[in-house]
């Protein structure tokens, strides 16, 4: 017996524009446009609509169940509409071809048919781990999930490995050589729902966040002191979209003190890797909460601001901070 991954399809490169002919080509969209035709007949690709719809595919991650589905909305709505509307996918990935089984009929039941053959240690992990945004390594597994359940640590490895067998997760090799794990993010949106139908979207993010704060605060110093610097700016890198998320939940709960403490160990990595608007928008955002806050770092957050500022050529802004 010899296991064949079958990957998403092909999407288009998001960095690099193409040609109509060349992105019509491409897998995903080649689906989602002979899907779209089904339903509609006089559907085509404009200059105007390609990119919208290679956005629509790159969101669905290529899964050909999803673009069926979303293909299939294409009858009544136009790309940007469409695109508009998968704020929620699986709400909107419904309604697909009746000769199919049940659980191929929407992206949440074909989900969720995977999800009720887990046993329940698997699916706590499941819905726990739908916390990382971006992907995650065997650390920070460990470290919020052990955390917030009890679980030994060899106990989340096999629970990863039985997950990545069911195909609920995906694998790569890490940038040192470790393992790195991500859901696909319909599947992610999924574990998300039940994370919260368990009760436990407060205390498992609290402990995301508590992880990438400690991560953002350690790597601070490469930056002041210039040591380490590659390092830090690679780790940080990967976990952007981690970083993203912590400081949402921080914002968003209302622990301004600890989202101060996150932004302020941050803003030298954005200001490195030139995520200057990003950035300014999280330190402006810390000033509104930052009144309670330690003086070291609203210190830290003014200095951030102005420099940020600063180098996108707006004294007016800069200048009243670094005063």
């Amino acid at each position: 017996e010899h296991e064949f991954a079958v990957p998403p399809l092909d999407l288009p490169d998001p960095e690099r524009p193409a040609p109509l002919a060349e992105l019509e080509a491409t897998e995903a969209i080649a689906l989602f446009m002979q899907r779209s035709r089904a339903v509609r007949p006089g559907f085509a690709l404009t200059a105007e609509t390609a990119p919208i719809v290679a956005r629509i595919c790159h969101r669905l991650n290529g899964l050909p169940l999803a673009i069926e589905l979303a293909a299939a909305r294409s009858k009544v709505l136009s790309p940007a509409a469409l695109n508009a509307r998968l704020t929620n996918s699986l709400d909107l990935l419904m309604s697909g071809p009746r000769d199919q089984p049940a659980r191929l009929q929407t992206m949440r039941a074909a989900i969720a048919w995977s999800y009720d053959l887990l046993t329940e240690p698997e699916q706590a992990l499941f819905r726990r781990l739908a916390v990382f945004a971006g992907g995650f390594g065997l650390d920070e597994a460990e470290s919020v999930v052990a955390g917030v359940a009890g679980e030994q640590s060899d106990a989340v490895f096999n629970g990863l490995a039985s997950l990545v067998d069911k195909s609920l997760l995906s694998h790569l090799t890490g940038p040192d050589d470790e393992p790195r794990f991500w859901m696909l993010e319909t599947i992610r949106e999924y574990g998300l729902e039940q994370l919260a139908a368990a009760g436990e979207d407060e205390e498992t993010p609290r402990r995301h966040a508590v992880a990438f704060l400690a991560l953002t605060e350690a790597y601070e110093p490469a930056f002041i002191h210039r040591q380490g610097v590659a390092r830090a700016i690679s780790r940080l890198g990967t976990e952007h979209d981690n970083l993203r998320a912590a400081l949402a939940w921080l914002d968003s709960s209302g622990e301004h003190r600890a989202f101060v403490r996150m932004v302020s160990a941050s803003f030298l990595f954005w200001f490195v890797r030139g995520h200057l608007r990003e950035g300014l928008d999280w330190l402006e955002r810390a000033l509104i909460h930052g009144d309670d806050a330690p003086a070291p770092d609203r210190a830290r957050v003014l200095v951030g601001a102005g420099m940020l500022a600063h180098f996108m050529a707006d004294d007016v802004r800069a200048v009243p901070r670094l005063e």
